[in-house]
């Protein structure tokens, strides 16, 4: 059952998250080694994500919905941008944005769920003419397909251009800022063991890349551009905890809470 955060009740509430890379502070444009499953050098120089559907949970199990702000610039009230890049690569901004703030019921919480990317009512609008933070169209595919949920840039030792777009596919419409998806791939995040007030939603790119060689498949899109026949998404899309081809969804092993 999800309850309500409107009401007298509520109270602010805010929440961590930190990139790292294998324990290490995550850094836009700083070389990590050894990574993948060939052992790769990895120069990231883009790595932000969209988040909504932001749930607390109660001891119990029963999730309780925050009320999202709206802050002008990474927050809208519906969708957080997350961003971990600092204008290193050539379509990002110096701005972080590592945390989300909202509004929730006082009580006490044990785990947090988000999903990852952006509502499907809100993902095929024209990002010229919406506002923060659905106004990058570096963060935008098309009008078909909507946004990146996930955007990751690097350069890697095996493959130059190495990148990680998750984004809706099997996407139709009539370009009206209406479409539908047969593939959503919008990982619903589920963390236990802490109170998510008072801990850190910690997420390690090296485990993200864990299965991948971080090369590219020939006469495919560079990295994972999220085509259902790209072999190079099937490990990525494993550790986020989405279905890929002919094998089902697994627990996702990219994020955790850390107290």
């Amino acid at each position: 059952m999800l309850g309500s955060a409107c009401g007298d009740e509520s109270e602010p509430v805010s929440f961590d998250f930190a990139a790292v890379v294998n324990g290490a502070n995550f850094v836009c444009g700083d070389t990590y080694t050894g990574l993948g499953a060939s052992g790769s050098d990895l120069t990231p120089r883009d790595f932000r994500m969209y988040v909504h559907d932001v749930r607390l949970v109660t001891a119990d199990g029963r999730e309780v919905a925050v009320a999202l702000d709206d802050d002008g610039r990474f927050q809208n009230g519906e969708v957080v941008l997350l961003d971990f890049e600092n204008g290193c690569g050539d379509m990002g901004n110096a701005d972080l944005n590592t945390t989300i703030s909202g509004r929730a019921p006082a009580g006490d919480y044990t785990g947090l769920r988000f999903r990852i990317g952006v509502p499907d009512e809100l993902n095929h609008a024209d990002p010229t003419l919406a506002d923060p933070p659905l106004n990058l169209t570096a963060m935008w595919w098309n009008w078909n397909g909507g946004y990146k949920h996930i955007r990751l840039d690097a350069v890697s030792s095996a493959f130059d251009g190495w990148r990680l777009h998750l984004g809706s596919t099997g996407c139709e419409g009539d370009m009206m800022g209406t479409a539908t998806c047969t593939t959503a791939n919008r990982p619903d995040i589920q963390l236990s063991g802490a109170d998510p007030r008072n801990a850190t939603v910690q997420l390690d790119l090296a485990a993200l890349v864990t299965g991948s060689t971080l090369m590219n498949t020939d006469e495919t899109p560079p990295g994972c551009m999220s085509a259902p026949m790209d072999m190079d998404c099937a490990p990525l899309f494993r550790e986020l905890g989405l279905a890929f081809g002919g094998a089902s969804a697994t627990e996702q092993n990219v994020f955790s809470l850390v107290p």
